[in-house]
């Protein structure tokens, strides 16, 4: 077990201000006078690009709802990057298309 931070942050657009994502996880402990050491979390996912800068905050209040949120935004990204891909694939065929009735 690691009491030191855990961070990650990846440029996703570094030609274009810096976009990234990132994540940062920090465990406290603290040791109540006369009892046990406790430990507990803090966690925080950045989006950033030119514009907006979203801080994500996590907290121990509700461990399975917040894994949910992190599970419904993953399959939301992938939802979305399946349909890119998809429309994508149509403009360029609706595309050749076009220049073939030309």
């Amino acid at each position: 077990m690691t009491l030191e931070p855990q961070q990650n942050s990846v440029f996703i657009d570094p030609k274009n201000c810096g976009s990234f994502v990132g994540y940062h996880i920090h465990m406290d402990e603290y040791t109540p006078k006369g009892k046990p050491t406790r430990y507990s979390m803090s966690a925080t996912v950045v989006l950033a690009d030119c514009v907006h800068k979203i801080d994500w905050t996590f907290n121990e209040d509700d461990k399975i709802g917040q894994i949910n949120k992190i599970d419904l935004a993953i399959g939301l990204l992938q939802e979305f990057r399946s349909q890119f891909i998809e429309t994508e694939k149509l403009i360029v065929k609706l595309n050749k298309g076009a220049k073939e009735r030309v």
